[in-house]
């Protein structure tokens, strides 16, 4: 395994899922941070350059030699992405040489009137009965206080203790970046002229001086040179990459796992039951028997694609776009017996799709409970 740090030179556009298109809908929103899918796509982009086959090679139904083996390196368009498995991207900051990784704050986190953070947990007794799958419990929270919604992120220093129950302080999501609104209008291409009726809102994201995004890789060799340029995003935007030589240790799940575990999302997790497996089986992830008790989460991440519409090609067309898991989200767990995670990504795939988890989808960490 080796790890990437990369960082903008720029402005960055991370667009959403949703449907855009100049008169039609005229604000585009960034996500940030970028997902697996934006990730994968430059870190392919940048090894196929690199490589010297052309695209068109690459994607030839007959393939020469040189190209045959770059695919079975990063897979095929849409098919699969080879050998290639990576791991985030996680947000991360510079600072005097030493770089420190960003979590979304953890969903089951309340925030008191007098700004104390505190995590939630599955009520023992409780008079309330729920239609959602399993019966699961509602959460609370030992206080007396009026509580608010929290909000923020969280260093790798607070999230650890996060974990183990200490004290944790989120920093803000404007501590890491500014978004900012930039005006535009759509051009004929024909007459290479404005179009009349076709302004949109684009919003791109200014990351603060030494942000960044950390990938974890494996599967390919390290880039050459150490220390170059990829395009990342929307419009190709230039950003600095340098491979690490010093590696960030994982947040390595407890073996076995505490009989009370909480696991929380570092990065989307797609499930075909929403926010479960459909068939609710959670032995694909565990050696073990497991019971989900509770989950807290923000509302469902819609990733996927949006309209394309090629005038030149006249093409028109809808690409899939499916509800994911954010990450920040938390399930609660209890085990019968021992337990240990299998270390494989913590989602699931669509059928038809290349593995969502070999490309950085539902990386985990792991948290101990008790009932309230």
């Amino acid at each position: 395994m080796w790890q990437l740090f990369v960082e903008p030179n720029d402005v960055l556009l991370f667009r959403d899922g949703k449907p855009f298109t100049a008169g039609e809908d005229h604000r585009a929103q960034s996500l940030f941070p970028p997902t697996p899918f934006t990730i994968q796509g430059a870190l392919r982009s940048k090894v196929l350059f690199d490589s010297g086959v052309s695209p068109s090679e690459y994607v030839s139904d007959l393939p020469n030699d040189k190209a045959q083996n770059l695919r079975k390196l990063i897979g095929v368009p849409g098919k699969d992405y080879g050998q290639l498995r990576l791991r985030g991207p996680f947000v991360a900051r510079r600072r005097d040489g030493t770089i420190t990784r960003y979590f979304p704050l953890p969903a089951d986190v309340v925030k008191t009137e007098d700004e104390r953070y505190l995590p939630t947990g599955p009520l023992l007794n409780h008079p309330f009965h729920s239609n959602m799958p399993g019966n699961l419990f509602p959460l609370g929270v030992r206080t007396d206080k009026p509580l608010k919604e929290a909000s923020g992120w969280l260093s790798e220093d607070d999230f650890r203790r996060y974990l183990t129950g200490g004290e944790f302080r989120p920093i803000m999501e404007s501590d890491l970046l500014l978004r900012e609104q930039r005006l535009g209008i759509a051009l004929d291409l024909i007459r290479r002229s404005a179009q009349e009726g076709m302004l949109y809102q684009m919003e791109f994201l200014r990351l603060r001086e030494g942000v960044g995004f950390l990938i974890e890789v494996e599967g390919i060799d390290e880039f050459k040179p150490k220390i170059g340029f990829l395009q990342l995003g929307g419009e190709a935007r230039a950003a600095r990459y340098e491979v690490l030589s010093d590696l960030i240790p994982q947040l390595a799940a407890p073996c076995p796992l505490p009989s009370r575990f909480k696991v929380i999302l570092l990065t989307p997790a797609w499930f075909s039951g929403g926010w479960h497996p459909m068939d609710e089986d959670w032995r694909r992830f565990f050696d073990g028997d497991v019971r989900l008790i509770s989950a807290a989460s923000t509302r469902p991440l819609p990733i996927g694609g949006a309209f394309v519409d090629d005038r030149r090609r006249r093409d028109r067309f809808q690409k899939n776009m499916r509800p994911f898991l954010p990450a920040g989200s938390v399930l609660f767990f209890e085990s019968e017996g021992e337990v240990n995670f299998k270390g494989v990504s913590f989602t699931e795939t669509p059928s038809g799709e290349a593995d969502f988890g070999q490309i950085g989808f539902g990386c985990v960490a792991f948290g101990e409970w008790d009932y309230i």
